[in-house]
């Protein structure tokens, strides 16, 4: 049975682009974010889709509990349901690429090295959308 559409997430699947789109619409709770990132999921298998560009600029909360969960329990697991690595490109306030706290949520590059999952973070769209078309251009990793 499909998950119900959360109100705070506006999702789009751009087929020009072969990009799912996300946009959260305010600040969510930790199970509000958890439910969210799973109607993504849904979203993203019924595309095939591995290109995610979240805008996060209404939520603007990041913290270590909910960056843990995506790490560690959500996105290990995109791998084998979306058939290759996925890329996330996080749109944010500027102000959330200073702020020490969300920067410590947000691993670093090194990490994603042997990831079947990468994210990035971009204060301009139209360079997540470049960072996105660009991912389509790599091997697809099974």
């Amino acid at each position: 049975m499909p998950l119900p559409i959360p109100d705070y997430l506006d999702v789009a699947y751009r087929a020009d682009l072969d990009v799912l789109l996300a946009r959260w619409m305010r600040r969510v709770t930790l199970d509000e974010m958890q439910q969210g990132y799973r109607y993504l999921l849904e979203k993203a298998e019924v595309h095939t889709c591995r290109y995610w560009l979240l805008d996060a600029r209404r939520r603007s909360n990041t913290d270590r509990e909910g960056a843990g969960w995506m790490i560690n329990t959500f996105l290990p697991g995109l791998h084998t349901r979306l058939g290759g690595r996925t890329y996330l490109a996080y749109l944010l306030v500027p102000i959330i690429m200073r702020d020490v706290e969300a920067d410590a949520a947000f691993p670093p590059a090194s990490f994603f090295a042997d990831k079947p999952f990468v994210g990035e973070r971009f204060i301009d769209e139209r360079e997540a959308i470049a960072w996105l078309q660009a991912a389509h251009q790599e091997p697809v990793e099974k």
